[in-house]
């Protein structure tokens, strides 16, 4: 049972145990592992199934605001809450709930139901769900492995997490085409259950250190937006972050609708081109495990300017080899960046704010992603998806060229183990 009466100890008193030896570590790897599988296939299916009941880029673009939309409006109060429970309980309820609400639509399906009804039924509380779990897991990983480990298992994780990516989207093309879209989801809500059945199994406790006092849930939220807006580098490095997610936001609408109306491509092709950017995350994530990136500004730069660049060679009328290619390097930069990222974010962050700060920056970038969405889907009604996809690239570098005259992004770097951070 889920019950914890101990708080963990803070994390930069956690001797640095072996990851190879970490049995709970090892533990959460395996589950969200499972876990990052099933969300790869809904990820490639559910575009697919909004497609086809609709023929609509702007449909598709409203269930992509819906999927974010959760982040702008309880990621605040998640990350306060993620500082006071305890964390392995909010990511077991979290994935239970997940599970029980996804199969709704292939149920639906099945039995004849307003299925498009139900997906914009229950895309939003699913959304709500994940943001509860993100909180709870970016703020359990330092009293999972210890900060002196944080990189390397940043690294492990987003491997793991990857070879999801990599099998999932191939999966989901060929069982789409196959079973239908709907059916193919049906695999997601299996493996919610797995992750939730693993989180059974981890013994550390992953609550928060104890407060002599306890403030308001709002003093709690208003402390971490201080701390984020406070610091400079941590300030810098999260808005350029949210500028190019919320660029990027209708990515996956608009590359599929180019890649199987625009060029009239199978189902199967769209998986593969998304596979080939789940091999490319793996080989970034292995890389970025050996040596984590120190300079993470420099990072998310050249990073963004890859991306930009490559949407702009998509959308020239290229061949599949060169739509698989581009998405492969597309894998590997972002993959390193994302590592960076989120290492950088959580080195700066001091523990008993752990939650706070994470869910700050997601409420920042995930959260202002449905203007993106809503954008980019009416976008690709009145023009197409490989005009979408153009100027998603050219804003990107836009992007990347204004936030580079920002010193504390361009020297913002992860401080060495034993060194003080500077803002």
């Amino acid at each position: 049972m889920l019950t914890t009466t101990t708080a963990a100890p803070d994390a930069a008193e956690i001797a640095p145990e072996p990851l190879a030896r970490n049995r709970d570590f090892k533990v959460v790897l395996l589950g969200q592992g499972v876990s990052s599988f099933g969300d790869a296939i809904t990820n490639t299916a559910l575009p697919l199934l909004v497609l086809a009941l609709t023929g609509s880029g702007f449909a598709m673009g409203i269930v992509g605001a819906l999927s974010t939309l959760p982040d702008l409006l309880i990621g605040l109060p998640a990350g306060a809450y993620a500082d006071r429970w305890d964390r392995r309980r909010m990511m077991f309820v979290a994935d239970l709930g997940r599970a029980v609400i996804t199969v709704a639509v292939p149920l639906t399906y099945w039995l004849g139901g307003p299925t498009l009804a139900v997906i914009l039924l229950i895309t939003f509380p699913l959304n709500v769900l994940r943001v509860l779990w993100l909180a709870a897991y970016t703020a359990a990983v330092p009293g999972l492995v210890g900060r002196p480990q944080i990189a390397r298992a940043n690294a492990i994780f987003e491997s793991f997490f990857t070879v999801g990516w990599i099998a999932g989207p191939a999966l989901a093309g060929i069982l789409s085409a196959a079973i239908g879209p709907a059916s193919t989801l049906a695999i997601d809500a299996i493996t919610f259950v797995f992750s939730s059945a693993a989180l059974l199994l981890v013994r550390r406790p992953l609550r928060p250190a104890p407060r002599a006092e306890r403030p308001h849930l709002l003093s709690d939220i208003r402390e971490g937006v201080r701390y984020v807006a406070g610091h400079p580098t941590l300030r810098a490095v999260i808005l350029f972050w949210a500028t190019s997610q919320v660029i990027t936001a209708a990515l996956a609408t608009a590359l599929t609708y180019y890649v199987t109306r625009d060029r009239g491509l199978p189902a199967d092709v769209l998986g593969i081109i998304l596979s080939a950017f789940g091999v490319g995350s793996l080989i970034g994530s292995l890389a970025a495990g050996r040596r984590p990136p120190e300079a993470v500004g420099r990072a998310l730069l050249v990073g963004t300017v890859v991306t930009g660049f490559i949407l702009f060679a998509f959308t020239i009328g290229a061949p599949v080899a060169v739509l698989v290619g581009g998405a492969l390097v597309a894998g590997m930069t972002q993959s390193v960046v994302l590592i960076g990222y989120i290492t950088l974010r959580t080195a700066l962050s001091p523990d008993a704010m752990l939650g706070r700060i994470g869910s700050t920056a997601r409420t920042i970038s995930v959260g202002l992603m449905p203007i993106g969405s809503f954008v980019g889907g009416a976008m690709i009604d009145l023009t197409n998806g490989g005009v979408t996809l153009a100027t998603m690239g050219a804003l990107l570098l836009v992007a990347s060229g204004a936030f580079a005259l920002m010193p504390n992004l361009r020297r913002a770097r992860v401080p060495r183990p034993g060194k003080r951070a500077i803002a």
